[in-house]
């Protein structure tokens, strides 16, 4: 009984979100509707989705664009980019008979990121961190709904809190259905942005190993454990998927360019991130010209094995430089704060370090009655070291460090009720000493 009324509190607080921030948020897009047929995105790639979705309407295909009646992949005109925008649009023009529209998509994006929210909730509420749940349903809103855009970065903090449920969801040794609810959410990320992908998978295989150790050695557990680690590296490789279904479907000629960002070309552009002694440019365009002067095309196969080999030949050359270079772009994210208002961001890092380290350390976890917080205090301050690790080999741009405050949220809710716990503990003491 007592259960069903804390869900029942939870579906309450959901319902007020949905029918609060996030319907505000989804109405004030319609504001800028009328700009739809007169004004593209300033997002390059978005104009690119919105003709995929046209090509989807009169010709069944997806991700791709109909020019002269031919199909053309998608990745030859929205170049180095990830599908799942673009293949969410089509299938909603494939309900709709109609081509998405910039309204369309500055809405998937606050669907995207809703769901990231309440799921993140709901998994937090199931492992009865009950404070730590209500909190992040009270103070995420303003970080997950309180903005609206039509490039995929507005998307992404839902992203995270996806990406967080798999490896959450398999530390605190959580039901089937929330496991396997994690690899689908798994795929879905990957396919909306790859470098979150990565983060979650990489968190995944942690939770595995961590659970794995734990484990006695001829535990039922290992076999479960490692089917979910082939599942989710099933799920990373989504946007392969996608693209093979699709080249298998239709009738169109092979893509000279791949489906992706490409780690390569992210981490050797990140060396041009600050003043560097190669002269090295954080931007697309000096990758592009790396490609011409070496006769290959931009963001194929060939160019992407070229940047990985021009980033190992940086770091052989001049590690040292290479250090410099990745320390002043981690200070950058540490003295600036993520969350507004707030506290820097490496100052949010060493308060969540020190309290789980002294937390466990004293062994209070159990004795506060919140067991359970020690796995989320430690996915959470995962994903702020990963992003910090983002920062350092790509860019410490704010743009990119938002989505961070999806778990900066969560680790503080932890701490509160951490907090809570303790003083609640310590009541009963107080009493009989009285």
């Amino acid at each position: 009984m007592a259960s069903a009324l804390r869900w029942l509190a939870f579906a309450v607080c959901v319902a007020g979100l949905v029918m609060g921030p996030f319907q505000r948020t989804f109405e004030d897009v319609r504001r800028y509707g009328y700009l739809t047929d007169i004004m593209p995105s300033d997002w390059r790639a978005t104009n690119v989705w919105l003709d995929s979705s046209e090509c989807t309407v009169s010709r069944g295909a997806w991700l791709a664009v109909c020019e002269n009646d031919r199909l053309i992949p998608i990745s030859e005109r929205a170049i180095a980019d990830d599908p799942g925008h673009a293949l969410l649009l089509s299938a909603w023009a494939a309900l709709t008979g109609e081509r998405a529209s910039l309204v369309d998509v500055a809405r998937l994006n606050t669907l995207l990121n809703l769901a990231g929210l309440v799921a993140l909730a709901a998994l937090l509420f199931s492992l009865r961190a009950w404070i730590t749940s209500i909190f992040l349903l009270a103070l995420g809103p303003a970080e997950f709904l309180g903005w609206m855009g039509t490039s995929p970065h507005w998307a992404f903090i839902g992203m995270v809190s996806l990406a967080g449920i798999l490896p959450l969801a398999i530390a605190t040794r959580s039901s089937a259905a929330w496991i396997g609810g994690g690899i689908i959410a798994l795929a879905l990320v990957t396919l909306v942005r790859e470098s979150i992908g990565l983060m979650g998978f990489a968190l995944t295989l942690g939770a595995v190993c961590a659970t794995a150790l734990r484990a006695p050695r001829t535990s039922r557990a290992l076999p479960r454990l490692a089917l979910i680690l082939v599942l989710a590296a099933g799920a990373l490789l989504a946007p392969k998927w996608a693209t093979m279904a699709r080249d298998a479907a239709l009738p169109m000629a092979p893509a000279e360019r791949l489906q992706t960002h490409g780690l390569s070309h992210t981490l050797y552009l990140g060396l041009g991130f600050v003043e560097n002694k190669w002269g090295i440019r954080y931007d697309d365009d000096y990758g592009e010209d790396l490609a011409n002067k070496a006769g290959i095309v931009f963001c194929s196969p060939e160019y992407f094995r070229m940047m990985w080999k021009l980033y190992l030949a940086r770091i052989a050359e001049d590690p040292v430089e290479v250090a410099r270079i990745y320390w002043e772009k981690a200070v950058r994210l540490l003295v600036v704060p993520t969350l507004q208002p707030g506290p820097p961001f490496g100052l949010v890092l060493l308060i969540g370090l020190a309290h789980l380290l002294a937390a466990t350390w004293f062994g209070a976890w159990r004795r506060v009655g919140f067991p359970q917080g020690l796995e989320i205090e430690s996915v959470s301050l995962a994903f702020l070291g990963l992003f910090l690790a983002q920062a350092i080999l790509a860019l410490p741009s704010h743009l990119y460090a938002v989505p961070v405050n999806a778990f900066i949220l969560v680790l503080s809710g932890a701490i509160v009720e951490f907090s809570a716990r303790a003083l609640w503990t310590a009541v009963p003491i107080r009493r009989r000493a009285t």
